[in-house]
C-alpha cells in the first residue's frame, strides 16, 4: 500500500468539459449502443466495455497520460488509470497485512480470495 503522485496530464472525464467532448467523439458508438444521452451516469455504469474502451481510447490518442474517474462505489472514491510508460513519485509505502478491514472489504466487493 502507498502513495505516489503521477506525473502527467490527466483527463477528468467527469468533467462537464470532457463529457461534451466524448459526447461529440462517440456520437455514433452511443448510437449504436442505444445510449440515448451520454453523461457522467453513463461513465459510472458497469458497462458496456466497448465504451469504457472508446473514452480510454479518446483520452489516449489526445497525448494525455491518464484518466481520473469517480467509482461507481461512491464519489468519495477517486480512480485514476494511468497510461504506460507512466512516472510515479513514491511519497510513502508499507505492508499490506492479510487482516486489513479494507483489504478484507475490497476482497468482499469483487467476490475475491487470497491465497
Amino acid at each position: 500500500m502507498g502513495f505516489a503522485d503521477a506525473v502527467g496530464e490527466f483527463a477528468d472525464v467527469g468533467n462537464s468539459d470532457w463529457i461534451e467532448t466524448l459526447r461529440r467523439i462517440l456520437a455514433p458508438l452511443l448510437i449504436d449502443l442505444g445510449i440515448p444521452d451520454f453523461d457522467a451516469s453513463v461513465l459510472q455504469r458497469r458497462g458496456p466495455r466497448r465504451l469504457t474502451q472508446n473514452v480510454s481510447s479518446a483520452v489516449y490518442e489526445r497525448g494525455l497520460n491518464g484518466i481520473r474517474y469517480l467509482s461507481k462505489y461512491g464519489n468519495d472514491i477517486e480512480n485514476w488509470a494511468l497510461f504506460e510508460p507512466v512516472h510515479l513519485d513514491r511519497k510513502a509505502a508499507s505492508q499490506i497485512e492479510s487482516v486489513d478491514t479494507d483489504l478484507l472489504e475490497a476482497l468482499r466487493i469483487f467476490n475475491l480470495v487470497m491465497s
